[in-house]
């Protein structure tokens, strides 16, 4: 699912000045093209203080080395999206405690 503009300036209204200093990153999982565009393009329009810290993660595993595993919850969904997408290479999943290494 891909967030509307509306839905980021919120986000950044949100955070307010005193989070988006403290903020350190805030990490996209599976981001497509259009996302990616979307954020460049606030980065112009709006104050690119929150749009600078974004860290885009192509797969579960990418995103592991920024976040521990066990400090995310992750619908299976996602899991299940990025067995699709990534063709489950060099990734293993325990179902039943849906951690990936």
């Amino acid at each position: 699912m891909q967030p509307d503009f509306g839905w980021m300036k919120r986000l950044q209204q949100i955070l307010g000045q005193k989070h988006r200093r403290n903020l350190h990153a805030i990490y996209v999982l599976h981001p497509t093209f259009g996302l990616k565009a979307a954020i460049l393009t606030l980065q112009w329009f709006v104050d690119n203080v929150v749009w600078n810290k974004v860290v885009y993660a192509d797969r579960l595993l990418q995103l592991f080395r920024y976040v521990p595993r066990e400090q995310l919850t992750i619908p299976d969904f996602v899991f299940q999206h990025d067995l699709e997408v990534n063709g489950g290479k060099g990734v293993r999943v325990d179902h039943r405690t849906k951690y990936v290494y």
